[in-house]
């Protein structure tokens, strides 16, 4: 006898899913709903938190949401679209929802029920029991439920929110200037228009595209501009769903001009000095006694006091000034000896005036001629020398000593230093 042998191939219907857990599955980490966006949730693998409000439903698989309404208030709409569940047939079939207030933060009570309960297998929509009131936040708890099943439902769903609390004009931003021809360097106003924007979060200026400003507040000055350019304003309004406006083009023409008088100088009494200027226009030194000349670039200044001199670039009828110092008298004063004993008087070797030539170069010889220290830059304390060579104390002695202040003068001093123990 002959037998057949039947197998049976059974293929599920259903296909499972690893989830992690929602973002939002705690009230704490709501997510922001913001007017005609549609934001997308699920309850999948959600949890039941200690802040879940039972009003409408044994709260079992909970993800929140959270909006504020605006400075008017009125009424609200969450709409909730594409319901997709689970079909296993041990999970629930329905997806719960409302929203509500606090008395403050996500778990403070009281807790205020302000719209109907949703509870439902397709599209539905939570509306206000009563008018909203302004600027205040609310809370939407969404749930699936295990009603004639094992295990709440399983459901992914979108939802928006519209109406009067929650709407707000889109802001608009205008800017303007008396003209758009600019000195360079010149702080010149603009007037800038904002409507219906009340809570200012940022302003973003662009230059030719690249943005050259952006910040909280508006800071931004057309004196950092160099070259001519077409400027735009940018602002963001609202701390929770941000809008932005930008402004109309205001086309301007930069007129170059810049000046620069150079480093000080130090000479003593009878000496001069060359001053050398730069800049963009046509240059005019003042005070013009003791200069050469006041209308070039390159002048020389024979002062007998310690003179401030002022030079003057104009270009186009825009101006730059930079000013310059000669200071008169004794350049260095450079001590014979020091004594470092430890004791914190003299210990190191101080030249008075040092810190006004950041390239002044310091070297010491012994008397076989080998040098015993070499420095770039003698402005601070910790840079004087402490009469040490390697780490160890040198003896008493004279030491030879060369600074040269690499200016243009090519200024050099030449003598000895005693170390005295």
């Amino acid at each position: 006898m002959r037998f057949n042998k039947l197998f049976l191939i059974v293929s599920s219907i259903f296909s499972v899913s690893c989830f992690a857990q929602p973002s939002n599955d705690a009230c704490d980490n709501a997510i922001r709903l913001c007017p005609l966006i549609t934001t997308s949730g699920t309850t999948t693998d959600a949890t039941a938190e200690g802040t879940d409000f039972g009003f409408c439903y044994v709260p079992e698989n909970t993800t929140w949401f959270v909006f504020t309404t605006n400075a008017m208030g009125g009424s609200a709409t969450v709409s909730f679209t594409n319901l997709v569940f689970n079909p296993d047939p041990t999970l629930g079939q329905n997806l719960q929802a409302f929203f509500f207030k606090t008395a403050g933060d996500c778990g403070v009570t009281p807790f205020t029920p302000l719209s109907n309960c949703g509870n439902n297998s397709t599209d539905f929509d939570l509306t206000e029991l009563i008018v909203l009131d302004p600027n205040t936040t609310y809370y939407v708890q969404v749930s699936g439920t295990s009603v004639g099943a094992i295990n709440p439902s399983e459901c992914t769903f979108d939802l928006t929110i519209s109406g009067s609390a929650v709407e707000n004009p889109d802001p608009t931003v205008s800017i303007a200037m008396t003209t758009t021809t600019i000195c360079q360097g010149v702080d010149e106003e603009i007037t800038v228009d904002i409507i219906d924007c009340d809570d200012i979060t940022n302003y973003e200026w662009t230059y030719n595209g690249t943005i050259i400003y952006s910040g909280p507040t508006n800071d931004f000055s057309t004196a950092n501009l160099t070259e001519d350019g077409t400027l735009n304003l940018t602002i963001s309004c609202g701390s929770f769903c941000e809008k932005t406006a930008s402004s109309n083009d205001i086309i301007l023409t930069v007129i170059p001009v810049s000046a620069e008088a150079g480093d000080d100088h130090f000479i003593e009494v009878g000496q001069q000095t060359t001053l050398v200027g730069s800049g963009i226009g046509s240059p005019t030194w003042s005070p013009s006694t003791s200069l050469s000349n006041t209308d070039e670039l390159i002048t020389i200044s024979s002062p007998d006091n310690t003179t401030t001199y002022f030079l003057t670039m104009e270009n186009m009828g825009c101006f730059a000034t930079d000013t310059v110092t000669v200071f008169v008298g004794e350049v260095l004063i450079i001590y014979s000896a020091f004594s470092p004993n430890g004791d914190n008087v003299n210990d190191r070797w101080h030249i008075i005036n040092s810190e006004k030539f950041p390239n002044m170069e310091v070297n010491i010889y012994d008397r076989s001629g080998q040098r015993v220290f070499s420095a770039v830059n003698y402005t601070t304390e910790d840079q004087w020398w402490d009469g040490t060579f390697k780490g160890k104390d040198l003896p008493t002695s004279a030491y030879y000593y060369v600074l040269r202040l690499n200016d243009e003068a090519g200024t050099e001093y030449k003598g000895y230093v005693t170390i005295i123990r």
